[in-house]
């Protein structure tokens, strides 16, 4: 779908929308930066996720899904500003806003793309090579289509995403 050399300022089309691949964001804690009693401060359970996107199109989001597990809390989508996405983010959680902004990352164009390769392969997992990801991010992508959130972009990229796994789960002894 994207190669290393693909032109950053690159426009895609996506459902009669025009995004630039800059303004394409992964924002979030996992348990890289944070501890278990911090991740749960942000942790999104589906009535908030989809208070979320009810929320996002007055932040201008109109394409994104939330992956909340035990070991992270990731918004990724189209955002003119990730503080968009970061706002959505808190705006259904219990922790502090201070707090989130000191302990968030943000990666945006070809860094959150190869982000999201990197978390649905086990490659970001506390456990390298755990595939539990798998399952809670096609549950997460389900809900933001269901919710029509899902552009072709993003359908286009999370199937990218999921073959990948599935071959390296499958050609690799990456899990065991």
């Amino acid at each position: 779908i994207l190669t290393p050399h693909f032109n950053h300022k690159k426009t895609i089309m996506s459902c009669n929308q025009t995004y630039l691949i800059e303004d394409f964001f992964a924002v979030g804690i996992s348990y890289q930066n944070t501890d278990a009693a911090t991740r749960g401060q942000f942790s999104i359970s589906f009535k908030q996720y989809e208070a979320i996107l009810e929320l996002a199109p007055s932040y201008g989001v109109e394409e994104m899904f939330v992956l909340s597990t035990c070991n992270r809390t990731e918004i990724y989508g189209f955002a003119k500003n990730p503080s968009y996405l970061l706002e959505l983010l808190h705006s259904q959680s219990s922790g502090d806003f201070e707090l989130l902004s000191k302990m968030v990352y943000v990666k945006n164009g070809i860094d959150s793309i190869s982000h999201l390769y990197h978390v649905a392969c086990g490659l970001d997992s506390q456990i390298l090579g755990d595939y539990e990801i798998v399952s809670q991010l096609k549950q997460a992508v389900n809900f933001s289509r269901d919710h029509q959130f899902m552009g072709s972009f993003l359908e286009r990229l999370v199937s990218s995403v999921f073959k990948s796994s599935k071959k390296i789960k499958t050609y690799t002894a990456l899990s065991s």
